[in-house]
């Protein structure tokens, strides 16, 4: 695995959609299933998607290798302005969750929808993904975030793929 995305359902903090309407709404866009490989509710309650050996749907032209993780919310009420409004029993299932995909890929590297080229623009996923990832490392594991000397992407795609 080469990179673990983060992205939000741009969905209200009202809306408390699951992994099965998120679902119903990438097959009626004409993907094969649900995009995602987790969806974390409003609750915490983590959801399976695709399975992690099934490629993604969730970041045009980077989707190999690459497994998303889709947390309920990210918009204010108007329905367009990225807001972060996660619970903290979502950020607790996402701690958790990182913490065990780091376990068993821990080269991927943590990204946010809007850091993949061509995608800067959204909003998606609504928070400071590069300082929640930063401070896993820094506070929660045993290592540090890496440290690009060019282009990130050219960089980690330099990586060898780890079988699995």
């Amino acid at each position: 695995m080469r990179y673990i995305t983060l992205h939000c359902s741009a969905t209200r903090a009202r809306q408390d959609v699951d992994a099965a309407e998120i679902r119903r709404w990438h097959l009626q866009r004409g993907f094969k299933d649900i995009g995602y490989h987790y969806v974390i509710k409003r609750d915490g309650t983590l959801e399976r998607g695709r399975p992690e050996n099934v490629t993604g749907a969730h970041v045009g032209g980077h989707n190999t290798g690459n497994l998303g993780i889709c947390i309920v919310g990210g918009v204010a009420d108007d329905g367009r302005t990225p807001q972060n409004n996660f619970t903290q029993p979502q950020w607790d299932k996402l701690r958790e969750l990182l913490t065990d995909l780091h376990k068993r890929y821990p080269s991927a590297v943590i990204m946010g929808h809007n850091g993949f080229p061509g995608h800067e623009s959204r909003g998606c996923p609504c928070f400071d993904w590069r300082a929640y990832r930063d401070a896993l490392h820094n506070e929660y594991w045993a290592d540090k975030a890496p440290e690009w000397n060019s282009h990130w992407l050219d960089e980690v795609d330099a990586i060898p793929q780890e079988a699995g």
